[in-house]
């Protein structure tokens, strides 16, 4: 793997600016590693998914979608499913999703919770 690996980068960072502990159940600080994750874009909108592991032993995929400004203000959304079990991961409404596909290799991601 290429240490140079950015996919998903850009949408955790802006993920986990607008993640608030009393609002969503967690904070940044709460998070230990990715486990998987999901990325797609497109000229209007950037989305992406996240499993998390928290270092209590929950798990939480953190849901996240930015629209793109190009003359007004960006908007951003998250939102977060706790997660049940081990292997468990969100359902979505159709198999093709998500659209970006499900990646395990998240060791560029855990890097942002090192240290």
């Amino acid at each position: 793997m290429s240490s140079g690996r950015v996919d998903g980068v850009y949408e955790l960072g802006h993920a986990l600016h607008v993640l608030d502990g009393e609002l969503h159940g967690f904070s940044r600080s709460d998070i230990e590693r990715v486990e998987r994750f999901w990325t797609f874009s497109d000229l209007h909108t950037s989305s992406a998914g996240f499993v998390l592991r928290l270092r209590d032993g929950r798990r939480a995929y953190l849901d996240f979608q930015h629209w793109h400004a190009f003359e007004q203000d960006e908007d951003f959304r998250i939102e977060i499913e706790f997660l049940d079990g081990e292997t468990a991961l969100p359902l979505f409404e159709s198999p093709e999703e998500p659209l970006g596909g499900w990646s395990g290799e998240t060791s560029h991601l855990d890097k942002v919770f090192a240290g």
